[in-house]
């Protein structure tokens, strides 16, 4: 299996994760909103399980396996924003998943990144460059689209145009904020959620 195969079937694998735990989001939103927090400011893995309990409002408590994961996700979501970026995929249905499946989970990856970078106090700190605004409010104009799987062959190209531009904006503004240093900024915490 290819990096790319693997990085597009991670939507129905976490799907899969989450879908027992009473995940009210789903894996695009929290992936999203991960990565708008990373971009916002530095995050512990303590942190990132209490987020993910609270942003997906869990119904159960994830077993030692699945908090290995998100720890998982955590850092390699990390690495992947603060690398090179070739290896950094957004989480969305394949191609093989209706149109309108795959805007609606773009529109929630957007949504959960704006959640995240909001959260995580970027806003509020003040004087946000204008290209930066602009993609901010790209973003929240991507939640509002809508698709219809009868547009399917000429909203392909579209698709995926846009889904590039959301993963460039998303390591872009990483780079811009993103505070990182070398010793991941986390002290060891331990792996609970509840």
């Amino acid at each position: 299996m290819t990096e790319i195969e693997r990085t597009e079937s991670e939507f129905d694998r976490w799907d899969e994760l989450l879908d027992p735990l009473g995940a009210v989001n789903s894996p695009a939103e929290l992936q999203g909103m991960l990565c708008g927090r990373l971009c916002g400011a530095p995050l512990n893995e303590a942190d990132w399980l209490r987020l993910v309990d609270e942003f997906m409002a869990l119904t159960e408590t994830p077993d030692t396996a699945t908090v290995d994961e998100l720890i998982k996700l955590l850092t390699d979501t990390k690495a992947q924003l603060t690398g090179k970026g070739f290896s950094f995929v957004l989480f969305l249905p394949d191609d093989e998943q209706g149109m309108s499946e795959r805007v609606e989970a773009l529109s929630q990856w957007c949504h959960g990144f704006l959640s995240g970078f909001g959260a995580a106090g970027v806003v509020e700190r003040g004087n946000l460059p204008e290209e930066v605004q602009e993609t901010l409010s790209d973003f929240a104009a991507i939640i509002q689209v809508q698709a219809d799987d009868n547009d399917a062959a000429s909203g392909e190209a579209d698709f995926i145009e846009v889904a590039e531009y959301v993963r460039l904006s998303a390591l872009s503004l990483c780079q811009t904020f993103g505070e990182y240093d070398t010793a991941d900024n986390s002290a060891k915490s331990t792996k609970t959620l509840h």
